[in-house]
């Protein structure tokens, strides 16, 4: 029986929160969310192959779920979560996310836990309290169409950083811009600049000048994005930038995605369609303290 098992039956006979199996997805699939067309159901499998999905089951009927995912080893991320719809402001999604954060931390390589919630999403943001997460970061996404910005200044050219040099390249621009999140992947903004895999570098199209730089990284969100990643605010504006950024995008027919503080996107806001995030998080040092 394993940890998260232990914890579920601790709550009684007729209430448990256990590891999902694939033998469960039905289940999932029948549990009334009032979500149409929910990506969560269209890959469910794939999630169940790659994160570690849990339920919560009330005489043995699914009335909640919720996922962990781990990134670099060293950040957990919480979410994929999916409430019964009968079973709303019952303290489901808050005992299945308090179940997680305690088996990451569980993990002595974890340093942080936390997750990003939309800042219109009432009951996301009510969760933070009760897992004794603060906010981390407020941050805007903006989906951007090639060629709508052509930016405003005129900088020097960047130059492609070698596999080699990105790791230190990225760690110098991004310390310097004293930024309060890591736009990591699409969805999952980190409060800090973890230590980035050399698998995670590969995937990284990195340029930079004497001043400033920006990472490219292809990436499927139900659409086809280039998630442009920018190490300070003066690489923001530079039309050199924004000239090599459409290239690469309008290449693949792909969206411009481009996660920001809140100043710094409202430049973008008459150009893209945005969504603002609040980024929740306890690191180990504070959970720790509280235990």
């Amino acid at each position: 029986m394993n940890e998260i098992e232990q914890i579920g039956l601790m709550k009684g006979e007729k209430e448990l929160i256990r590891t999902l199996e694939y033998e469960d997805i039905p289940l999932v699939k029948e549990m009334p969310t009032g979500i149409e067309d929910d990506y969560v159901i269209r890959i469910i499998h794939k999630l169940m192959q790659e994160e570690k999905i849990v339920g919560y089951f009330k005489k043995e009927m699914l009335v909640g779920i919720a996922g962990l995912t781990i990134f670099e080893g060293e950040a957990a991320v919480l979410g994929r979560l999916r409430t019964h719809s009968d079973f709303r402001k019952k303290g489901i999604a808050s005992e299945l996310m308090n179940t997680l954060q305690i088996e990451a931390f569980e993990n002595p390589a974890i340093i942080w836990v936390g997750y990003a919630t939309e800042d219109y999403n009432t009951g996301g943001n009510c969760i933070a309290p009760h897992l004794l997460m603060q906010l981390e970061s407020q941050i805007v996404s903006s989906r951007i169409s090639p060629h709508t910005i052509i930016g405003q200044t005129v900088t020097r050219s960047f130059n492609r950083v070698t596999e080699e040099n990105k790791k230190a390249t990225i760690e110098k621009y991004w310390k310097e811009s004293g930024q309060s999140f890591f736009p990591y992947l699409i969805y999952y903004p980190l409060p800090y600049l973890p230590s980035l895999s050399s698998t995670y570098l590969e995937q990284v199209e990195l340029f930079a000048n004497d001043t400033g730089g920006f990472m490219l990284v292809k990436e499927e969100k139900g659409a086809s994005y280039l998630h442009v990643k920018v190490l300070n605010e003066t690489t923001l504006y530079s039309r050199d930038m924004w000239k090599m950024v459409n290239a690469y995008a309008i290449e693949e027919a792909r969206t411009i995605w481009i996660d920001l503080p809140i100043q710094q996107a409202k430049w973008l806001e008459p150009y893209s369609h945005q969504t603002t995030w609040c980024l929740y998080g306890q690191k180990r040092s504070l959970y720790n303290e509280m235990d």
